[in-house]
């Protein structure tokens, strides 16, 4: 049977989640992109250089 990962995201900045979200699924990096009203924001969180690569690339993707 899989193991259910639980993540408390209760009280945390949107910049901890990320982090949270980092370490506990140990990845190379994740990215938030989210959508409010008339604003737009993301940003992006990584563990290693390969990591960092990827959420640059992602992020000049998206701002185009």
């Amino acid at each position: 049977m899989e193991k259910q990962l639980t993540l408390r995201i209760e009280n945390l900045t949107d910049e901890q989640v990320l982090r949270e979200f980092v370490k506990r699924f140990d990845c190379d990096g994740a990215i938030l992109v989210y959508k409010s009203d008339d604003m737009e924001a993301g940003f992006g969180r990584w563990s290693n250089k390969s990591g960092r690569k990827w959420v640059n690339g992602i992020l000049k993707t998206l701002k185009q």
